[in-house]
């Protein structure tokens, strides 16, 4: 049997004046990001906060994109 693919929420953030795009899902506590500069990174969740969580990790994922100078 094939598994589903689950479909992601976009979302987007600021970072240093421009706008990103990544998209998330969830999955038992576990929010997965997903982003043209790295992905998918996985956090647990606490409460109803998964989009929160979400455009923490996307900013993460951005500022490590920057230190690696993947970011113009």
């Amino acid at each position: 049997m094939r598994k589903k693919q689950q479909e992601g929420s976009p979302i987007n953030v600021e970072f240093e004046g421009k706008i990103y795009s990544g998209t998330y899902f969830v999955s038992s506590g576990v929010v997965t990001v997903n982003s043209l500069y790295c992905g998918p990174v996985s956090r647990i969740s606490v409460g109803s906060r998964a989009e929160f969580e979400a455009r923490r990790i996307l900013r993460d994922i951005l500022e490590g994109a920057k230190l690696r100078g993947e970011l113009n």
